[in-house]
């Protein structure tokens, strides 16, 4: 078992007096597993599916620094209970192992500050301190509050005795995480020894692997079984030939050459026999005919069979990447993203999107399956990668395309855990298909505190007076935010700031949030204008006073994986789009007075909350619509408004498809107006 040590940190639970901190503990199975325990005052619970003391430390808000004790199950279970208590799920894993999704919650936020859940066993109480929000996802909590007769009250239950508070670690987690530290997909080359043919007495091929980020994530293959019009088994039979090819790989895939060409094992051996032996062109492709071929039944086939027909089709994913899915046989696919090069050299190509809201839904519910994708975003090969070290500023000169970045398609920058941008940043007039702005390896978050300057009306078509801005991002094709907090520096002026605005191009957002008054520094008016724009988020977070999200003939997909779920706070208005303008939301939460605000565009959702900023006196609408504007709901909820809907025209229209509430019951009146509203359930 990995080293492991016991950490002590002091935790508050809801407003009780200091309380015994929680622990970790570790054990062995008899399968050489390790299982995470978490001790609350002696008492064990398992964490299940963590699968490394990160992921732990992570689910208990304790710092990287935390130590885990060793431990064994039978001690475990003598003097610590275990098993007696229900489980904790880590991320990945489901969140009603043990409490059944329609569980009753007491929501004591205000007295005691914990949510109350009964025992699983039916005796006594469980408690989680609001402050837990890594607990609190876990056990999906907001996401249950959402069920019909879940939540009970805004006390804690009368009979609630001496709950088991099932607490966590308070303050800053500091230092690198399990997530950063995963956080780069990895390239690399091998050979694989195998059989092609019934007659063969043993071949030897090359093979790229793929493995995306994140924590035991699988791994792709794709053997090669010819390149550039010869057999590979040829190439490497001839050292030169081989010396070569490799390195001509290399380049290709951005491989580095310290890592050598491994021979891959028999853990490699089911994806491979399930995947397409490729026919890679490198150079002199004019013309060239591809043989791509593969074992027609993976388990049983002696040789490969050569590919007939296959079916290329281009997709999106939920950050808007296109991405194209190769069928090479029934039933089996491959995925590229971001890939045209690697898609050009295997002869594939497929027209582009056509629904793009029939396409955003596929997005979210038809991700490709593990080890069957590839993502060459970033690659060395065409990437410039700029790392900004503590205590740099973010500037424009970060973005020259000069000097290492001459003649890259792509600026990568990476970020320190909080980098100061003295002014606006205006991308504009770049060279780059895609900046990507992420923290440095080893890094968890990134705070990026931005100080606006005033830019003239007509910047953009969304600026139609001088505004204060952040980052404009004006013909950029893309600019990508991953897992970075975008805040206002602290100012003595009031002036309308906007966070993000973007014109003729693409955002996409990843895990990012707009907008805080944390820590002393100013609000947002507007979190993201687009005009003639694409946003693409998942896991979005913006606090603003005025407008959240403002679309003019923009496209827009907001969307996270639940427990998590994307949130709009604190402003006057939701989203108000125009002008033909698409969005589909999904597990998404708008918390505003005019949560959205429909003029002459469609929307999709599902599984979404619209809410008042507080709740109270019921006023205005949830959804507004005119000019003919339409928006459908799947299992979702809309509560705390005079008016759930209000039409300004006939031709608009909105439907409901099993809401997650009572809408006519929560809200005074479900629709105000001469449009068509259709409720099923």
């Amino acid at each position: 078992m990995r080293q492991a040590v016991v950490l002590l940190t002091l935790v508050l639970a809801g407003a009780s007096a200091a309380r015994a901190e929680p622990q970790l503990a570790a054990f062995v199975t008899d399968q050489n597993n390790d299982v995470y325990v978490a001790l609350f005052d002696g008492k064990a619970v398992e964490l299940a599916g963590c699968s490394s003391a990160g992921q732990a430390k992570r689910l208990l808000h304790l710092p990287d620094t935390a130590l885990v004790s060793e431990a064994t199950l039978a001690k475990l279970q003598t003097e610590n209970s275990f098993g007696a208590q229900p489980r904790l799920p880590c991320p990945g894993t489901a969140f009603n192992i043990d409490w059944p999704a329609t569980t009753a919650i007491w929501a004591d936020v205000e007295a005691s500050g914990n949510y109350y859940l009964p025992s699983p066993s039916g005796t006594g109480y469980f408690a989680v301190p609001t402050a837990c929000a890594e607990v609190k996802a876990a056990l999906a909590i907001r996401e249950r509050l959402q069920l019909p007769g879940v939540l009970q009250g805004f006390a804690a239950p009368p009979d609630v005795g001496t709950p088991f508070v099932l607490d966590c670690g308070r303050g800053d987690l500091g230092g690198p995480s399990d997530i950063a530290a995963a956080s780069v997909a990895r390239w690399s080359l091998h050979r694989f020894e195998t059989f092609l043919s019934a007659e063969s007495i043993g071949d030897t091929v090359y093979v790229v692997r793929y493995t995306p980020p994140g924590e035991g994530a699988r791994p792709s293959y794709l053997p090669i079984a010819r390149l550039d019009g010869k057999a590979t088994r040829d190439i490497i039979a001839d050292a030169a030939t081989a010396e070569t090819a490799e390195t001509k790989l290399r380049a290709f895939f951005g491989i580095a050459e310290a890592d050598g060409v491994t021979l891959l094992g028999a853990d490699a051996v089911a994806a491979l026999r399930s995947a397409p032996f490729v026919d890679l062109c490198l150079s002199n492709c004019d013309g060239y005919q591809r043989e791509h071929a593969a074992f027609a039944q993976p388990g049983i086939d002696l040789g490969l069979s050569p590919l007939s027909a296959s079916l290329s089709i281009t997709s999106l994913d939920p950050l808007g990447n296109a991405r194209l899915d190769w069928t090479f046989a029934e039933g089996r696919t491959l995925s590229f993203t971001g890939c045209p090069l690697l898609t050009s050299a295997l002869g594939l190509s497929a027209p582009g999107i056509g629904d793009w809201m029939g396409e955003t839904d596929r997005a979210l519910t038809a991700a490709p399956p593990p080890g069957t994708s590839f993502d060459c975003r970033g690659s060395a090969s065409d990437t410039c990668v700029r790392r900004i070290n503590d205590g740099g500023t973010l500037t424009l000169a970060q973005f020259s395309s000069e000097g290492d970045c001459a003649g890259r398609a792509n600026l990568r920058l990476e970020l320190p855990a909080s980098i100061q941008m003295p002014q606006t940043l205006i991308l504009k007039g770049l060279p780059f298909k895609t900046v990507h702005m992420a923290p440095a390896p080893g890094v968890a978050r990134t705070r990026l505190i931005g100080t606006a300057n005033r830019v003239p009306a007509g910047t953009s078509s969304c600026i139609l007076s001088a505004t204060g801005v952040i980052i404009v991002a004006d013909g950029l094709p893309r600019l990508e935010l991953e897992r970075i907090d975008l805040a206002r520096a602290a100012a003595q002026t009031t002036d309308e700031v906007v966070a993000v605005i973007a014109q003729n191009g693409a955002v996409a957002l990843d895990d990012v949030t707009i907008g805080t008054v944390a820590d002393g520094l100013s609000p947002m008016a507007r979190g993201a204008s687009l005009c003639l724009a694409d946003l693409y988020a998942r896991g979005l977070r913006v606090e603003a006073d005025m407008l959240a999200i403002q679309g003019v003939r923009a496209r827009l997909l907001i969307s996270a994986q639940a427990p998590v779920r994307s949130t709009l706070v604190r402003a006057r208005f939701g989203a108000v789009l125009t002008s033909d303008s698409l969005m589909r939301m999904d597990f998404t939460d708008i918390a505003a007075a005019n949560p959205l605000v429909l003029r002459g565009a469609v929307v999709a959702g599902r599984s979404d909350g619209l809410a008042p900023t507080a709740a109270g006196l019921a006023v205005g609408s949830a959804i507004q619509l005119e000019r003919g504007s339409s928006a459908n709901f799947t299992t979702s909820t809309v509560s705390g408004f005079r008016c759930a809907v209000s039409f300004a025209d006939s031709a608009s229209s909105v439907s409901f498809l099993l809401p997650g509430n009572d809408i006519a019951h929560d809200n005074t009146s479900r629709a105000c107006g001469p449009g068509r509203f259709s409720l099923v359930e």
